[in-house]
């Protein structure tokens, strides 16, 4: 026979493994107002859920942080003016990011997650195609920084410096190559005589 304190121990447990992931679900989602780095979120995923399940809940986090965040900007222009214009001074003019090069730039932790979501959101022309970018460029951040779990914090500077100026590399070598010339420039006005 089993003891009633078991089965209570046990029904404990169970009701335990269903909260934990849910709340690491809700710090992803309150991770921009506590200031928590994304990578350090997901090497926690890793370390508390192991690989796959770690991976799934920081998916599922992130993308819900991500249509939250479409959802602010959408709905109150003035913060969206602000990300224009942070936007603007920490990449430029006319520097337009490809889904890769957001992808690739979303792996570095000293990149804001949500600068790239922008950079998503005013490339995207509809949620539908916001959603799907978001999770093709989350899918890769997730499983990069949860299976590197305990190692990425154990990793030397000596490896840590290449594998950052590796990954700004690639993001150069596949952004999109086109200049763009404003008409009055190139046809400037000849002065009447």
């Amino acid at each position: 026979m089993i003891p009633i304190e078991m089965i209570s121990q046990l029904k404990v447990m169970e009701s335990y493994a269903f909260v934990a992931p849910v709340l690491f679900i809700m710090m992803h989602i309150l991770r921009p107002l506590l200031f928590i780095p994304v990578l350090l979120l997901c090497i926690t995923g890793g370390l508390l859920f192991g690989l796959w399940a770690g991976t799934i809940y920081s998916i599922i986090g992130l993308v819900i942080s991500s249509v939250i965040f479409y959802m602010i900007i959408h709905l109150l222009p003035a913060i969206e003016a602000r990300c224009k214009k942070l936007e603007k001074r920490l990449l430029g003019d006319q520097l337009s990011l490809n889904t890769v090069q957001i992808m690739l730039l979303r792996m570095l932790p000293f990149i804001h997650f949500h600068l790239m979501s922008f950079c998503i959101y005013q490339k995207s022309v509809s949620f539908t195609a916001y959603l799907r970018t978001t999770l093709f460029t989350v899918i890769p951040v997730a499983i990069f920084y949860t299976t590197l779990g305990r190692t990425i914090q154990e990793i030397s500077v000596y490896y840590a410096i290449p594998l950052v100026c590796t990954i700004i590399i690639l993001a150069y070598f596949v952004r999109k190559k086109q200049v763009i010339i404003k008409w009055h420039t190139f046809f400037q006005e000849k002065p009447v005589s």
